[in-house]
């Protein structure tokens, strides 16, 4: 059988030439070689696909194009059942596979007329396949317009006939308020990045889910591997390589993160029909007991007398949540917390206390509302999403991966072996850039989570300075070893804060290196050799005396750290954020080394 041409459409959701740019190195790494494609009409006046004009496969690869000179890739191999369900499976910033041969290939992936359309044009064949990617992101459309199973389920079919069937509709105006309907949201040109479980809990500073998979797929092509992200946030990292049927371990040391990462994952093989039924009796569980507030007709009243302890409790709580939250919701959320403990064990009791902390973020958010009614709200819209992806594995047919995150300093991290590990991704906090403590404050506290003083000194890249003794400015010496093995270029940057003015921007920076020295450490011990570790890097921006702005460079100086560790360097590339976050984070830098 001679080789069949392969072209793989682009996402019209592209945003930056760097994403082109990713979706190439997934591509090589999956597939192979492939070559660029400026215009669609260039394949079909060079390639078999021009056998299929009379079929209009013209109007199939000019739908949605993304902006830009890259429309899509083209290549030639022999389609194998196992390439095409990687790719499937795997591709990030591929929409569409359309795969041409002047003999058929009788490859069974996919189900006809959902993810996958077959076309003859005498004596040649073309399939049409959908990409995993396409589906899990648009789902969060329905995921925002269904209100129950049977709504979802319509929605879901919609979804899987609406490439294959329904593309050429002309969508309503995106101005329009009132009367979408759902193909109306999936014309929206956009990358949506809190579909299914992305959307467990809220988090501030977050990877996007699409550069997380194509990074993976560029590092890490194999299947039968151990993921690392040490820094596993809201476990963005870890859900993705579930998606992706990869094994994958995180660590994080602030314990709501933890959880987060935890149940993500977890919540792609739970039973719908049990977590549904575990909920309404946690709900009525509270409904029922005797001390939670209840509306009066004077405002909120007890049905009893609290209790000692949650009055105690109440006493020793932070001003800070004491002053966001009234006592009323106060008692709730802590007697919410109990109930737990009597009503479920294991991942549903996890996947009840994080939408009990997503309810508290919702509280904190409104300043007002029933509390009953939230916290039953996040906790069905969750459910829902449960059964969402249920339906969606139907068609899709994903093998997950297994996932386990540790609550953990990662500067040591103990119960990783080593060189067990065969990738690490991971973006270390953006330095000085976000308090993830205070933005967490109220679940961290209520739900008895973490000690606060002892989280808050220990994290890395911490931006409060209280976190900071004023003594470390005297270890910014050449006759303090600690210092003198810093690279010269973050020596550099030190000293210019200190000279402009920025006394404690610099003791946070020479804070960060240091413990990022430690980190890149342990990371070269559990790293297997040969292997991959791609880091994405934030670099901050700060006003001096002068008036100018400097950059500190952390990825200059991280790059450093690691190539004194042991790593080498493939590449780096740079890229422009679009917007500044809090901490003057400008531009982002991905590293990618090997050990």
């Amino acid at each position: 059988m001679s080789k069949a041409v392969w072209y793989f459409k682009l996402f019209n959701s592209i945003k930056a030439v760097q994403e082109v740019d990713f979706a190439a190195l997934e591509l090589e790494s999956l597939f192979g070689k492939v070559h660029r494609v400026r215009n669609f009409v260039d394949i079909l006046d060079n390639t078999i696909f021009g056998a299929f004009k009379s079929l209009r496969v013209q109007d199939l690869l000019a739908h949605e194009l993304p902006y830009g000179e890259c429309h899509g890739f083209v290549g030639e191999q022999n389609p194998r059942e196992v390439l095409v369900h990687t790719l499937m499976n795997r591709l990030a910033y591929v929409r569409e596979i359309f795969i041409a041969s002047s003999s058929p290939f009788g490859i069974d992936v996919g189900m006809e007329g959902k993810n996958r359309q077959s076309f003859q044009s005498g004596k040649h064949h073309m399939v049409r396949y959908i990409t995993n990617q396409y589906f899990l992101e648009k789902s969060q459309y329905i995921s925002k317009l269904s209100r129950d199973e049977n709504e979802i389920d319509r929605n879901v079919e919609i979804l899987f006939s609406f490439l294959a069937t329904k593309s050429n509709r002309i969508p309503a105006s995106s101005s329009l308020a009132v009367g979408k309907r759902l193909e109306d949201y999936f014309a929206i040109r956009e990358e949506p990045s809190l579909y299914l479980a992305h959307y467990i809990h809220p988090y501030k500073g977050k990877f996007h889910p699409k550069l997380v998979r194509a990074l993976l797929n560029y590092a890490i092509p194999r299947s039968n591997v151990l993921v690392l992200d040490n820094f596993a946030g809201s476990g963005t990292l870890l859900l993705e390589a579930c998606w992706l049927g990869l094994n994958s371990v995180g660590t994080d040391i602030n314990p709501l993160s933890a959880l987060t990462s935890v149940v993500k994952c977890d919540s792609l093989t739970l039973n719908p029909k049990k977590l549904k039924n575990a909920i309404e009796m946690y709900i009525k569980k509270l409904e029922d007991s005797e001390y939670m507030y209840v509306d009066g007709s004077d405002g909120l009243e007890p049905r009893a007398h609290r209790r000692n302890n949650i009055v105690e409790e109440l006493n020793d709580l932070p001003k800070a949540i004491t002053k966001t939250l009234t006592p009323s919701i106060i008692q709730n959320i802590i007697q919410a917390r109990e109930t737990i403990r009597d009503t479920a064990k294991g991942q549903i009791a996890n996947f009840i206390l994080i939408g009990l902390a997503g309810a508290i973020s919702d509280l904190v958010r409104r300043k007002e509302g029933d509390f009953l009614g939230v916290l039953r709200g996040r906790l069905m819209h969750l459910y829902l999403r449960v059964y969402l992806f249920d339906r969606l594995n139907d068609v899709l047919k994903i093998s997950l991966g297994k996932s386990k995150t540790y609550q953990m300093d990662c500067r040591e991290m103990k119960r990783i072996r080593t060189e067990t590990i065969d990738v690490i991704i991971n973006s270390p906090p953006y330095s000085t850039a976000l308090d993830y403590v205070r933005n967490d404050l109220p679940q961290l506290t209520l739900l008895r989570l973490a000690d606060l003083a002892n989280l808050e000194s220990n994290m890395i890249g911490n931006p409060n300075f209280k976190a900071y003794p004023d003594s470390i400015l005297q270890e910014m010496t050449e006759d303090n070893p600690t210092y003198s093995l810093l690279p010269n270029e973050g020596k550099i940057l030190l000293e210019e804060l200190v000279e402009g003015g920025r006394r404690k921007e610099a003791i946070r920076s020479y804070r960060f290196f240091v413990d990022m020295q430690a980190v890149i450490g342990e990371m070269y011990r559990v790293l297997k050799p040969g292997c991959k570790c791609v880091m994405i890097v934030g670099n901050n921006h700060f006003k001096v005396a002068s008036g100018n702005y400097i950059e500190i460079r952390n990825d200059q100086v991280i790059t450093s750290l690691a190539k004194s560790t042991g790593f080498k360097e493939d590449m780096v590339i740079r890229r422009d954020l679009e917007k500044s976050l809090t901490g003057m984070i400008r531009t982002e830098s991905v590293i990618i080394l090997h050990k």
